[in-house]
């Protein structure tokens, strides 16, 4: 998936456009799709070129399947739940230890080896 971005980013980046830089997918002139037409316009088009290319990349992908699968990736690598937040755009933790706080069971063993308690 990443050198699949990364062609369409060197693709389509409107860098004549510094309104809109940093904007990954955009319409053909460069202004962000409306929400409700991301998905049907630019996302299901990529999850099924994906799904063409890689198997085990499953047709009906949504982007909140992966923002759900970025977080618990990041969290099973033991990224802070802070740093989580911050990339899901929230404003507190909260939200991501409510969500995905079963992802993190081996977060109190951590702590007591922090600090030598067994």
């Amino acid at each position: 998936m990443a050198t699949e971005l990364s062609a369409h980013i060197a693709r389509c980046a409107p860098s004549d456009l510094p309104r809109w830089e940093g904007l990954l997918f955009h319409t053909s002139v460069g202004t962000p799709f409306l929400r409700q037409d991301y998905r049907t316009r630019a996302f299901t088009g990529a999850v099924r070129k994906a799904a063409e290319n890689d198997l085990a990349f499953p047709v009906g992908t949504t982007p909140h399947d992966l923002r759900h699968y970025s977080a618990s990736v990041l969290l099973d690598a033991g990224e802070s739940v802070v740093t989580v937040a911050e990339l899901l755009g929230h404003r507190n933790a909260a939200l991501v230890v409510r969500t995905y706080g079963h992802r993190m069971p081996t977060q109190e063993d951590r702590a007591r080896r922090a600090i030598g308690v067994r």
